[in-house]
C-alpha cells in the first residue's frame, strides 16, 4: 500500500500527458480536400476545387502549399484563383502531372474555417477510365505563427464515360447517277453553266437559218416587184 501514491501520481501524470498531447494535436490539425470527391465524368471539359479547412478553435490559415498529381488521360486547361489574397505559385507541370498551387494571405486577413484554394480546369483525353486526383504528402497548410497544420488530405477519384465520337459523310461526297451506283461526285460530269446542251445549239442554229432564209426570199420578192 506504500506504493499507492506513486501510482496514483504516475497515472494522473500520464492521463495529463494524454489530454495535452490531444489538445496539441488537435490545436494544429487541419484538412486539405478536393470537391468533388467522386462522381461521373460526361463532358470533356470539367472542373474541381480545392479547399483548406481550419475551425475556429485551431490556429487561423497564413498559407497554403498544395501539389496535386493527375493521370495522363486528362490535361490542366486553366489554374484558376479561390479565396487567398495573394498567389505565389501556379503551375502545371505536363511532364510530372503536376500542380503546385502556392497562396498566401495578408497579415490581419488570416483565415479559419472553409476557404476555397483554387479550382482547375481539365480536358478528357479519353472517353472512358478512372481520373485519380491526389494532394501530395509533400504539401503544406501554414498557420498565423508558422505552425504545420496539415493532418488530413482527402483525394479525388472519377470515372470518364463520354460519348464517342462519330462522323458522318458529308452529302455532297457521292451522288448517284442515273439511279446507279454512287459515285464520286467529281465523276459525275457537269452541265454548262447556261444550261445549254449540244442539241439545243443545233435547234437554235437550224431555226434561225430558217428565219434569214425567209427575209431574204421576202427582200427578193420585193425587189422583182
Amino acid at each position: 500500500m506504500k506504493y499507492l501514491p506513486n501510482t496514483i501520481k504516475f497515472f494522473a501524470f500520464f492521463f495529463g500527458f494524454l489530454v495535452f498531447s490531444s489538445l496539441s494535436v488537435k490545436a494544429n490539425a487541419s484538412s486539405a480536400y478536393i470537391s468533388p470527391t467522386s462522381g461521373l465524368i460526361t463532358v470533356e471539359n470539367f472542373k474541381v476545387s480545392f479547399y483548406v479547412e481550419s475551425t475556429t478553435s485551431e490556429p487561423e490559415m497564413a498559407g497554403a502549399h498544395l501539389k496535386i498529381t493527375y493521370p495522363a488521360n486528362v490535361k490542366v486547361v486553366s489554374i484558376n484563383n479561390g479565396e487567398f489574397d495573394s498567389y505565389l505559385e501556379k503551375v502545371d507541370n505536363a511532364e510530372t502531372r503536376e500542380i503546385s498551387i502556392n497562396a498566401v494571405n495578408n497579415a490581419g486577413n488570416y483565415k479559419s474555417g472553409k476557404v476555397k484554394l483554387a479550382s482547375v480546369d481539365f480536358q478528357a483525353l479519353e472517353t472512358t477510365g478512372q481520373v485519380q486526383l491526389t494532394i501530395s504528402s509533400t504539401s503544406e497548410i501554414s498557420g498565423a505563427g508558422g505552425e504545420q497544420l496539415l493532418t488530413e488530405t482527402i483525394n479525388g477519384v472519377y470515372s470518364l464515360s463520354l460519348p464517342e465520337a462519330t462522323t458522318t459523310p458529308e452529302a455532297t461526297t457521292t451522288a448517284a447517277v442515273g439511279g446507279g451506283p454512287s459515285v464520286s461526285v467529281a465523276e459525275v460530269a457537269s452541265v454548262p453553266s447556261t444550261g445549254i446542251t449540244d442539241n439545243k445549239i443545233i435547234y437554235y442554229l437550224i431555226v434561225s437559218l430558217s428565219m434569214i432564209g425567209l427575209g431574204v426570199t421576202s427582200l427578193y420578192r420585193k425587189s422583182d416587184a
